[in-house]
């Protein structure tokens, strides 16, 4: 009898062993595609949600002392949203291209996720890996542009 009971505690907790985390992170992707979504739709709100302005824009100021940056991010920060939204020249040339959201890779805290930007009309194409990191349970953007190489 001792034996059934062994055999019985050790299927069940090779069962529970076996069944998934609920810690599981999200794909990365997703929140790329929510972003995307969110330039096509001027969804300011969502934006926020998906993309860390401030350290978007400590990317961008590489280089400037940390007093320039605090001192810039501000001001700089409204005009990433108006780029990213109504006519601005990045949602624009977005909305001109065929989006087409590749594979990722997850380092630890960190994700890159490939975007490929194909141009409607000329057909030429832009590959970029937009940074990631996680935080709180979910993604967040900080880089729009890692890397660039027209193909």
């Amino acid at each position: 009898m001792k034996r059934f009971f062994k055999f019985i505690g050790l299927s069940i907790l090779i069962f529970l062993i076996s069944l998934p985390t609920c810690s599981k992170r999200p794909d990365p992707r997703k929140s790329v595609k929510k972003l995307i979504t969110a330039v096509d739709q001027s969804d300011t709100t969502a934006l926020k949600e998906y993309l860390d302005l401030d350290e978007l824009l400590r990317e961008r100021l590489e280089g400037f002392s940390e007093e320039v940056k605090e001192e810039l991010i501000p001001k700089l920060r409204q005009g990433i949203l108006e780029d990213l939204t109504g006519d601005g020249l990045t949602r624009m040339s977005w909305k001109n291209s065929l989006l087409v959201v590749g594979k990722s890779e997850v380092i630890g805290d960190s994700a890159t996720v490939e975007v490929t930007f194909i141009n409607k009309l000329s057909g030429t194409k832009d590959y970029t890996k937009m940074g990631l990191y996680f935080k709180d349970g979910k993604w967040k953007i900080y880089n729009l542009r890692v890397e660039e190489m027209r193909l």
